[in-house]
């Protein structure tokens, strides 16, 4: 990643460019999460209509989301509109290469470029036919994604989709999709990936990252761990079922676990772990690591207290009645203070984590991922410890705070 924003004009140029070439892009989306744009968040799709090439536009803003379609001619300007929104965030999906962009506080762009997620290269590409089917990081239609299904219980005994399970199953696929751009993926064909699931819970997702990186032409290694040994046993049994022979299963808790497993690990995940079972986590995958540490938290509790502890003696910030004098917004306020010391400490331990959106509020409240990826070795890396660092502490001492995760900030190296 580079903070250059000229290395930005390539993606404009890609975005300006016609939709019938070869260097045709595939899929945007646009990110702006601060409220004041038309947008939120704005897909922008090319496709075929009867009528000729034109550009489907999907466009969600405080919970509404609208369909359209744009004639080809109208795109530019409509680009144009877009960026003068000024998003934080630009994905852009092309035949050749993913290109991902971040506007930093300062306002500089940083930008990446990756591997094609959508088309293989070499592969021709078309236009995609409106409405067409969705690109799901594991195909339905796929034998081995139906038996991994199946075994789960997302899909019946037929091979269909079970009506009550349709939400998890969505869940599945986009938990996959958010971490398809993860660049632990592109790696050699038959190369080893070690993935440790903490809290593994029933699997569903530590296994569909299994058949994920099977499908990649990649050797999945799973560690599933769990303190109950009836939920480990499930699983267990599942991966027998399924021929997954390198899932290992181990009834422990998560920091019992990393201090015996020789050779780190990959990928940590953590799903919905209770309060600081997430920290824990955390904390496994760094004094394991993890080139990849992907966090969706729970239940936030440890914080609570000790933020109405500093409302009682007075030492919260000033000002800040009209939200610590809400029970429910206080708690919701002691969620986001939580995992933004989350991101903090992962940056202060060389990790380059960003939060996303991971299930629709309307699904659970509990709808955050922290995303986090180790950052190269280079010049810069001690820069960005030094400022993750700052950022954690600063903001723990503004609410005088003490976080459990602030023991990783203490000691970050594995």
């Amino acid at each position: 990643m580079t903070e250059d924003a000229t290395l930005l004009e390539p993606l404009l140029a890609l975005l300006r460019g016609g939709v019938g070439e070869d260097d045709r892009w595939l899929k945007a989306i646009f990110s702006h999460p601060a409220g004041d744009a038309f947008f939120e968040k704005l897909v922008a799709q090319p496709v075929r209509l009867t009528s000729g090439a034109a550009i489907k536009l999907v466009v969600s803003n405080q919970g509404r989301v609208a369909t359209r379609a744009l004639p080809l001619g109208d795109w530019p300007a409509e680009l144009e509109a877009v960026l003068g929104a000024e998003p934080s965030h630009i994905n852009l999906l092309a035949r050749d290469h993913d290109w991902h962009a971040r506007r930093a506080k300062s306002g500089r762009w940083l930008v990446s470029r990756g591997k094609p997620s959508q088309v293989p290269r070499g592969e021709p590409a078309a236009v995609a036919a409106h409405d067409r089917q969705p690109n799901h990081p594991l195909p339905p239609d796929d034998e081995a994604v139906r038996e991994l299904f199946v075994e789960t219980g997302l899909f019946g005994h037929s091979g269909k989709l079970r009506g009550e399970a349709a939400g998890k199953y969505r869940q599945v696929q986009h938990y996959v999709e958010l971490l398809r751009p993860l660049g632990l993926w592109e790696r050699p064909a038959g190369s080893a990936v070690r993935i440790v699931d903490a809290g593994c819970g029933k699997a569903y997702l530590s296994l569909a990252l299994y058949l994920y990186a099977k499908r990649r032409g990649l050797r999945p290694e799973l560690h599933a761990v769990d303190r109950e040994p009836s939920v480990i046993g499930a699983v267990a049994t599942a991966a027998e079922h399924l021929g997954y022979i390198d899932v290992h299963t181990h009834a422990a808790d998560i920091a019992s676990f990393a201090a015996t497993l020789d050779g780190g690990c990959d990928l940590l995940v953590s799903l919905h772990a209770c309060d600081t079972a997430t920290d824990d986590a955390l904390g496994a995958g760094v004094s394991l690591g993890a080139k990849a540490i992907v966090l969706a938290p729970c239940c936030h509790h440890e914080l609570v207290a000790q933020v109405e502890a500093r409302m009682k003696d007075g030492r919260a910030p000033a000002g800040w009645d009209a939200i610590l004098g809400s029970g429910l917004l206080r708690h919701r306020f002691a969620d986001v203070l939580t995992d933004a010391l989350r991101a903090a400490a992962l940056e202060a331990c060389g990790y380059r984590a960003d939060v996303v959106e991971f299930v629709d509020p309307e699904a659970t409240s509990r709808n955050l991922m922290i995303r986090a990826e180790r950052r190269p070795e280079g010049s810069g890396l001690e820069m960005a410890k030094a400022a993750g660092v700052a950022s954690f502490r600063g903001l723990a001492a503004a609410w005088d705070v003490q976080p459990s995760v602030q023991r990783v900030v203490a000691s970050p190296e594995p």
